[in-house]
């Protein structure tokens, strides 16, 4: 049999165990998740790997007070050496420890500090603080990304309104456009009127094209903060105008839950103790360290002289250390003056930071009245523009107005809605800036 026939009767024996295995079907494409902002918020705190990281610090800072209470309390080891003496030659001696001999011990031995300046209390206090401090950290890391995520969010929705601004001008420009041609074919308008038309169609469609690229762009970003990859599928649902437009803050309430709130003034704050705490604890080398002991030990002693008899001997021996450094140079001097320095400058940086917080409240509240009467005055606009266009439409199909007035009303009547989705982004985007600067957390922007 050739090989062509072999080669043809084992396919034909694969043939049905091929049939017979299951075919994997090709995977689904993963569905759109739906996300509205305040739910695009709460994934972002879960996902965010900044905002892990911080809590990865936090638990740091909790492990660290561990450490720190460890010092009041006793250290226990078990130690044990062995030796050889060894004499080069044999000499009169008279003392038995010198002559030539194996020695080892073995035993317990612990020691606790009963003084050390007040070193240790200090370093407690101050590994607690740092808990505060990390707590204020991993705060600020989720207040920074809640109203990055819904700076986003709104960003986003402004696109789309302008994205549907758009698409209405190039539906508008292309009826005007099929009446410019009409015009034209019974004699009743200049060629002209057509080119006009197509050259502000061509416009149009480059600003849908545009505000295409930016929802883009902003999903991106949203994806980024939420964890996804870039291409992962997710809707973000919302409108501009369904968001509360309240604050609920007078400037003095305002001011105050900035004061309380604030987690970068709580760590400006917490900085100052945690530099005097350095302080007190350079301040702490003036003073002496006591220790306490207790050794409980195993010793033996063979020499290789046969005419002395080696010994093993068991014992415990309990007693204090003093020490106390009257000198060292002028170094717990200067330490202590430059803690002293450091900790001055930062109760400097807290008095400026408070300053800030006052400053960036009431700069908040300001914005929001202003883009409040930007909101009211642009609706004005949007009714004007569209009365205008309405009016200018009407007189150029009845062959009584100008090309040029009719486009110039589509024109303002476009940046007459985007001057008011505008006007709704910066004032919501106010308010998202107004929370953070008070230190609130407020994911659905209620």
């Amino acid at each position: 049999m050739n090989t062509g026939c072999r080669l043809f009767w084992f396919r034909l024996l694969l043939l049905p165990l091929c049939t017979a295995l299951p075919l994997r079907e090709p995977d689904a494409p993963r569905a759109a998740e739906t996300f509205t902002m305040e739910q695009a918020v709460a994934r972002a705190m879960q996902a965010n790997p900044g905002v892990e990281a911080k809590m990865l610090l936090l638990e740091q800072a909790r492990l660290n007070v561990g450490v720190a209470q460890s010092y009041f309390w006793p250290r226990v080891s078990l130690v044990g050496t062995t030796s050889r003496v060894q004499n080069y030659e044999e000499v009169q001696t008279y003392n038995s420890d010198n002559l030539t001999s194996d020695n080892w011990s073995k035993g317990l031995r612990a020691s606790l500090s009963l003084f050390a300046g007040f070193a240790h209390l200090n370093n407690l206090q101050k590994s607690r603080i740092a808990v505060e401090v990390e707590k204020a950290r991993h705060r600020q890391a989720r207040l920074e990304l809640g109203s990055n995520v819904q700076l986003q969010f709104l960003q986003l929705l402004k696109c789309r309104e302008d994205l549907k601004s758009a698409e209405e001008a190039v539906a508008r420009i292309e009826t005007q456009l099929k009446a410019a041609e009409a015009f034209v074919k019974v004699g009743m308008a200049p060629y002209v009127n057509v080119l006009q038309n197509r050259t502000e169609l061509s416009s149009a469609r480059q600003q849908v094209i545009r505000v295409n690229n930016d929802i883009r762009n902003a999903e991106v970003q949203l994806n980024r903060y939420l964890g996804f990859s870039p291409d992962r599928p997710a809707r973000y649902v919302g409108n501009l105008k369904n968001f509360s437009s309240n604050v609920g803050y007078t400037e003095e309430e305002a001011v105050a839950a900035a004061i309380r709130q604030r987690p970068d003034l709580a760590m400006a704050r917490k900085s100052v103790e945690v530099a005097y705490k350095d302080m007190h604890i350079a301040m702490g080398q003036y003073l002496p360290r006591v220790d306490a002991t207790y050794d409980n030990m195993s010793s033996s002693k063979e020499y290789d002289d046969k005419r002395y008899q080696g010994y093993t001997r068991n014992y415990w021996a309990a007693g204090l250390n003093f020490s106390w450094e009257i000198f060292s140079g002028g170094e717990t001097t200067f330490s202590t003056l430059a803690d002293r320095k450091k900790a001055q400058s930062l109760q400097k940086d807290y008095e400026d930071a408070m300053s800030g917080a006052r400053t960036d409240v009431i700069r908040s509240l300001l914005d929001i009245k202003a883009a409040r009467e930007l909101i009211a005055a642009s609706r004005q606009g949007v009714d004007a523009a569209r009365e205008s266009y309405a009016m200018a439409n009407k007189r150029y199909m009845t062959n009584t107005g100008t090309i040029t007035e009719l486009l110039d009303a589509q024109l303002k009547l476009t940046q007459a809605e985007n001057d008011a989705s505008r006007a709704l982004t910066e004032y919501h985007s106010a308010r998202v800036r107004f929370f953070y600067h008070i230190g609130r957390e407020n994911p659905g922007l209620r």
